[in-house]
């Protein structure tokens, strides 16, 4: 389930950093994070958003779109982001973030666990919900930035699914600051990408948030829940250290 939000901002010379940190949160720790997951670029100056897009694989889309990886030029927005860097020193990126349960198969699923279960039992284990989400989800963005501005982002060319459009409410249009913000909030995360690549305790802290964003429950509950049940102290772990207090700084 879609439930944090990691922020970032690159440069045109940075584009393989961006990967390096996009490989090292999401492959190196797939036990917590799925590959699958929602995108947004950005207008760096003026926080307007660019593009919405989705990904069954956030590393390889993200290489495509900045020329780090073979792409058929109208398949991905390789030239808008070239353009954009002509008068721009950064562009802004963000990743909507699910859970390791959620993992739909892709190629690189396929890769992994092709010499344990064929294509029909890959299928049955990893299934489809979680590609049907993030579908569900980009319909709503879209639609949500439709009904504000009369318009779709400059690099979409068409809306989302239409499950996703009719599943839009009044209340959505928050989800669009929360791509672009760097306020603090509970769904966005209190560092940015490379920050979380380069420390693995905020990698978990941010993990075990997730947990959190995504509960059914009152997040009271689902603490004290973790607690008695599982034996699991992170909540108290961060609250001792100064984590929630850091800002985003981009």
């Amino acid at each position: 389930m879609l439930g944090t939000i990691v922020i970032e901002k690159y440069k045109k010379t940075e584009r393989k950093d961006i990967q390096k940190a996009l490989e090292i949160l999401i492959v190196d720790n797939s036990q917590d994070w799925a590959t699958a997951g929602l995108y947004c670029y950005w207008d760096y100056n003026s926080r307007e958003i660019l593009y919405i897009g989705l990904a069954v694989d956030l590393v390889e889309r993200y290489r495509q779109h900045n020329g780090l990886l073979y792409c058929n030029k109208k398949n991905c927005k390789y030239n808008e982001i070239e353009k954009y860097f002509e008068n721009n020193e950064y562009i802004g990126f963000s990743i909507v973030l699910q859970s390791a349960l959620s993992q739909p198969i892709n190629k690189r699923q396929r890769k992994k666990f092709n010499k344990s279960f064929n294509e029909t039992e890959l299928i049955s284990i990893l299934g489809e919900q979680g590609y049907g989400e993030i579908k569900r989800v980009e319909g709503i963005l879209l639609e949500a930035f439709r009904q504000k501005y009369g318009r779709f982002p400059l690099w979409n060319k068409m809306g989302g699914s239409v499950i996703g459009q009719k599943s839009f409410k009044q209340n959505n249009f928050g989800l669009l600051e929360l791509l672009v913000t760097n306020e603090a909030n509970k769904y966005v995360s209190r560092v940015s990408l490379r920050e979380l690549a380069d420390n693995p305790t905020f990698c978990r802290y941010e993990a075990y948030l997730h947990s959190i964003r995504i509960s059914i429950f009152p997040s009271t509950e689902t603490i004290q829940l973790q607690k008695w049940t599982f034996g699991i102290y992170t909540f108290d772990e961060i609250s001792q250290t100064d984590y929630f207090k850091k800002r985003l700084n981009l």
